[in-house]
């Protein structure tokens, strides 16, 4: 137990207006110095007003919103508070988050979300809690079943907006915010702000307070993650990736593929390689994804392949390195998945795999972050010809744009997408070990490619 009359109350947290009994709790969890948004969010927050606020990913947005809104709540009145997040993961991961917080006052928390019985969900508001969180389509149920009453909240936080909005949440988010009739404060968080947030901005908020810690003159992600480019062939991407685990050897790492299907076949592919993989995705039960993250927390499994929902809420502070296998589509998906790594301080690595075809992504991503992606070599890897092409590229095939982005083996994304987990993502995987580990060799030696890869025309 903690001895509490020897803890020091951190002074930097004072000095934003919070009151003893958080100020404890940040004590016993050794908070001491806030982030930058915590800095600028929290005395704004306080004063009860509407707020808007644009930060990285993995910057403390949590205690940000969360430690204002404790400490305003009435302990007397029930359903008072609602956070509404994206994904599962993330609203377990938020409430728990919270509950260190709220350690030494009488406030009742819970976390409702999909994938479990709603009569499980409907027990547990029976104790009336003060502050809920969950996920979006939960929390509309709940409410119309008349368990989750949201007409006289008087918090109401949306974390990760952007992120809602790009799986489909737009309409649920709006439905929620107009559900909350009463007056209430609108905290909105999300990564990036883009024209549909500033529409639901200019409905659901009352002169709210802008609080950017990332803006255009400036890289949205972390500067302590130095992000790469590789270059590579669509059917090499997955010798280069042993490779590269291989060169890099991280120490925990989350390798982001496109589907489903796509995540079982890598996460099986390293495992047969003697790497520690697991996939996560959202054809997997809910207690297999939690027994998985769990692995990923201690450190029993230390590479995780998942999609990018699947990925949402994980708050691993030790996350070295973040692979996008595929390239996201969209340049935010980008910001979303690098905020993974060199969180609060940390430092990181990021690779994105850049196959021909893909520039326009590659250009668009770094327009948005506002910085270069390092064009990364990996040691030992060489070229492999196109499967049934011979040595070397078709001279009408290698310029950049001419060579589909996409594994021939997911180009139907949608049947991949609704994929069942394969046999090979189960395999038990042991220790990853790089004195053991053997990429796969080619069988013919190709030409290799001379100079830097065709990705495109660097400014």
């Amino acid at each position: 137990m903690t001895n509490r009359t020897h803890l020091e109350l951190p002074e930097a947290f004072a000095a934003l207006g919070l009151d003893n009994a958080i100020l404890l709790a940040l004590a016993e969890i050794h908070f001491r110095e806030p982030s930058e948004i915590q800095k600028r969010l929290i005395p704004v927050a306080l004063r009860g007003v509407d707020v808007i606020g644009q930060a990285r990913t993995g910057t403390g947005k949590t205690a940000a919103f969360g430690l204002p809104i404790l400490q305003r709540m009435d302990p007397g009145q029930a359903f008072q508070a609602l956070v509404v997040v994206p994904t599962r993961e993330l609203a377990v991961q938020v409430e728990a988050e919270l509950l260190r917080f709220a350690r030494h006052t009488a406030l009742r928390l819970q976390v409702v979300y999909g994938g479990q019985k709603v009569t499980h969900d409907l027990k547990l508001l029976e104790r009336q809690p003060h502050l809920v969180v969950g996920t979006p389509g939960r929390i509309i149920d709940l409410n119309e079943r008349g368990a989750l009453p949201l007409h006289n909240m008087k918090f109401v936080v949306c974390d990760e907006v952007d992120r809602m909005f790009d799986i489909g949440f737009r309409d649920d988010v709006r439905k929620i915010l107009t559900a909350c009739a009463a007056p209430h404060q609108t905290i909105l968080v999300s990564a990036t702000i883009n024209d549909d947030i500033e529409r639901l901005v200019a409905k659901h908020t009352i002169h709210p307070e802008r609080i950017f810690t990332s803006t255009n003159q400036e890289t949205l992600t972390n500067p302590e993650a130095i992000q790469y480019f590789v270059g590579v062939q669509p059917w090499d991407k997955q010798r280069a990736l042993h490779l590269l685990l291989k060169q890099e050897n991280p120490k925990l790492a989350i390798i982001f593929c496109r589907t489903k299907r796509s995540v079982d076949k890598v996460a099986g592919s390293l495992s047969a390689h003697g790497i520690n993989a697991s996939p996560i995705h959202g054809d997997l039960l809910q207690a297999k994804r939690e027994r998985v993250m769990r692995g990923f927390r201690t450190g029993k499994i230390n590479v995780l392949v998942a999609t990018d929902l699947a990925s949402r809420g994980i708050d691993v502070h030790e996350i070295t390195h973040i692979i996008n296998y595929d390239v996201p589509e969209e340049a935010e998906v980008y910001v979303h998945r690098v905020g993974r790594t060199a969180r609060m301080g940390a430092t990181g690595r990021a690779f994105t795999f850049v196959s021909p075809g893909q520039a326009q992504l590659q250009t668009e991503i770094e327009k948005l972050i506002n910085h270069l992606l390092e064009d990364y070599k990996i040691s030992g890897f060489v070229p492999s010809p196109e499967p049934g092409r011979g040595h070397g590229f078709d001279k009408h095939r290698s310029s950049a744009g001419s060579v589909s982005p996409v594994d021939p083996q997911d180009a139907d994304a949608h049947s991949a997408a609704r994929a069942a987990p394969s046999a090979a993502s189960a395999a038990d995987t042991t220790v990853y070990s790089p004195t053991s580990f053997a990429a796969p060799s080619l069988e013919s030696k190709p030409r290799p490619l001379s100079g830097r890869f065709p990705t495109r025309r660097r400014r």
